[in-house]
């Protein structure tokens, strides 16, 4: 059974490191500031729908690639 469903965090800094962009324009392309972008990368964090869809223009991923399914054990 599926405990949570995450942003996963390490996923994220790797296309924001990748993009070659600053955070400050992340954040803009997300519609967020540019504090959310960093605190973003630091842990795995609950995430929009919404935020997640953005992600996956910004960054020309599938939704479900930054996700991080937690299971029961």
């Amino acid at each position: 059974m599926v405990k949570a469903v995450l942003l996963d965090h390490l996923k994220f800094r790797k296309e924001v490191e990748a993009s070659k962009k600053s955070q400050e324009q992340i954040a803009e392309n997300l519609g967020i500031s540019d504090r959310h972008v960093r605190n973003l990368q630091t842990k795995n964090r609950p995430i929009s729908a919404y935020l997640l869809y953005q992600m996956s223009i910004v960054f020309h991923k599938p939704m479900e690639y930054f996700l991080l399914i937690l299971e029961e054990d």
